[in-house]
């Protein structure tokens, strides 16, 4: 059985290439991390929610009146959110696209942004008496949205890439002239939208794009909210997770505007006292089906920290337990490893498929509210699930049935593999390589990474302290949520003045979340990709150069060990640099 997984994995790793290659590609990033970036205004505006409906749990119902102030700020957070997504998508594709911009001839985002707001207000915003109608500035606007985001630079950059702009006298201050060269690209892309209104209603009997475009999606997001749909949606982004890639880069791009408009419908149903029947939202993933992070690790995290036999097993459990209770699993797919482990193939498929089958029938059939609030992807299951369908009594339920299920499902794996893994153990003899190379030992309560460098790699790091030419490095550290990037930062900066003493040079390190790195990288010496987004290498060296940064792409346990000793960190960076 084993020797087949190992082949069905090795046939499938071939593949590996297109799939980087798609999460790699620029629109694809475009929209990944314009819908990332105002994750903000989803978790601020559901604090209104909680403010406004939790109290109903007790009895206690505000007036008309009050509720409506209330839930102001909401309605022009969340009820904006598709004119909101139209220009953090329009900047990202920016950003993206002058990565490969000569100078003189960059994008300018805010300008495209300004595009953004301006075209989807002539297609969105529908006259009415006194103004302009609100129904589908929200998140029923957003794939408009995205599309406007993904189109209008593109625009800007056909008209900027063959000269058509108004050059000034360069003695006119930088920031006039560059609003003037952005004159032409913005009334061009004005007058085409506003033309394809035009044509476009004329067509549709006065329905707007959004109105008709929902009409045609609206069957594609009801099947893919069905049991099978949403089992084949987050069972292939488990499996893609196994193989080492990012499965949510993957799959979510594709899905995560139903999921919002989901949230959207959820609250609205709830504000008017109906059931909010939607399974598959954002948070209802993070919450549930991937309980303790994709593969949904939490409850094996648990059984390796306090069930395993081997001390290997063990110190890696105890190491992860904390990581993982915030669904920042890397320490445990990475570390023991989960990732590529023909034993955990099945249960790391198949328990967010259970979790799945769980939650959509506690909403359809029992009853109980679908996610009404959008919770920070790091908050605990346990708490999450409870939090966002509002206290609904059946959530305190739901979730030690779906710790029990997962146990349930990777107990007998994780068994075999800690047999396994403990017989390893006894049989294995210590032993020391002083001739050619150094091991370098990385633990955390226990022996939980080694790898080897090679002496005369250590020396000529060593070679290095007397040379350099800066006194103080800055790191910036990437991954797919910044769970594991914090940690690696925090190692170096913990250990800041131990690594001065032994390389002579300071380590200034941030974390953050791969496409919201904008601000980040300026400062940057050293970009480190953590192996969630490794397939953004090429991506990230493009952008790196303009800055003069050095990008690092890790992989699995090595970048585990990295977040657990500074040193060998250090060496990495080191080397790399110089």
């Amino acid at each position: 059985m084993t020797g087949i997984m190992d082949s069905l994995i090795k046939q499938i790793k071939k593949w590996q290439p297109y799939f980087d290659a798609f999460a790699a590609n620029r629109f694809v990033s475009a929209m990944r991390n314009g819908l990332i970036a105002p994750m903000y205004v989803l978790l601020f505006s559901s604090i209104f929610m909680v403010i406004t409906y939790v109290p109903n749990i007790w009895g206690f119902y505000w007036s008309e009146s009050i509720e409506g102030v209330l839930l102001r700020p909401y309605d022009l957070t969340m009820g904006i959110y598709g004119l909101i997504v139209a220009t953090t998508v329009s900047k990202a594709l920016s950003d993206i696209l002058n990565q490969e911009q000569p100078i003189g001839k960059k994008i300018s985002g805010t300008a495209t942004m300004v595009s953004a707001i301006s075209i989807y207000l002539i297609l969105m915003g529908d006259p009415v008496d006194g103004g302009i109608s609100a129904s589908y500035l929200g998140a029923s606007g957003m794939i408009v949205g995205i599309l406007l985001g993904l189109l209008i630079p593109q625009i800007f950059k056909f008209f900027i890439d063959r000269n058509i702009t108004i050059t000034l006298p360069k003695e006119v201050p930088p920031n006039l002239a560059e609003s003037f060269a952005s004159v032409i690209a913005y009334g061009a892309a004005i007058t085409i939208f506003w033309i394809f209104d035009i044509i476009f209603k004329n067509l549709s009997g006065g329905i707007n794009v959004a109105e008709s475009l929902m009409g045609i999606l609206n069957p594609i997001f009801n099947a893919a909210e069905s049991y099978f749909g949403m089992s084949l949606i987050y069972g292939a982004t488990a499996f893609f997770q196994f193989l080492g890639m990012n499965g949510p880069d993957i799959v979510f791009p594709a899905v995560k505007p139903a999921m919002f408009q989901n949230l959207a419908e959820n609250q609205e149903l709830y504000r008017q006292g109906l059931h909010p029947f939607h399974a598959m939202t954002n948070s209802s993933y993070d919450m549930v089906v991937a309980f303790g992070g994709t593969g949904a690790t939490l409850m094996v995290t648990l059984m390796f920290a306090f069930l395993s036999k081997s001390k290997a097993n063990k110190a890696i459990g105890r190491a992860a337990i904390v990581p993982v209770m915030f669904n920042v699993n890397e320490p445990i797919t990475f570390g023991a490893p989960l990732i590529l482990s023909p034993i955990f193939l099945i249960p790391f498929f198949i328990a967010p498929i259970a979790n799945t089958i769980l939650i959509r029938f506690f909403i359809t059939t029992l009853g109980m509210n679908g996610f009404i609030m959008e919770v920070p992807w790091t908050t605990p299951g346990f708490i999450g699930a409870i939090l966002g369908t509002n206290f609904d009594p059946l959530s305190f339920l739901l979730v030690p049935l779906i710790a029990i299920v997962d146990g349930v499902i990777y107990y007998p794996f994780f068994k075999v593999y800690d047999q396994q893994v403990l017989a390893d153990e006894e049989q294995e003899e210590l032993s020391e390589n002083d001739n050619e190379e150094v091991e370098v030992e990385i633990a955390m309560d226990g022996p939980a990474f080694s790898t080897t460098v090679s002496r005369e790699e250590l020396e000529n790091v060593n070679d290095q302290r007397t040379t350099m030419d800066k006194e103080e490095i800055n790191v910036l550290v990437l991954c797919a949520g910044g769970g594991t990037s914090g940690m690696l930062a925090n190692t170096l900066n913990n250990n800041s003045d131990d690594l001065k003493d032994e390389y002579g040079v300071s380590f200034t390190a941030r974390g953050g979340h791969y496409g919201q790195h904008g601000d980040l990288i300026e400062e940057a010496d050293v970009v480190i990709l953590a192996p969630q987004v490794s397939s953004h290498l090429e991506n990230m060296k493009k952008e790196a150069k303009n800055y003069g940064a050095v990008v690092i792409a890790t992989e699995g346990a090595e970048y585990i060990g990295y977040t657990r000793d500074s040193k060998s960190a250090a060496e990495l960076i080191l080397k790399a640099l110089y």
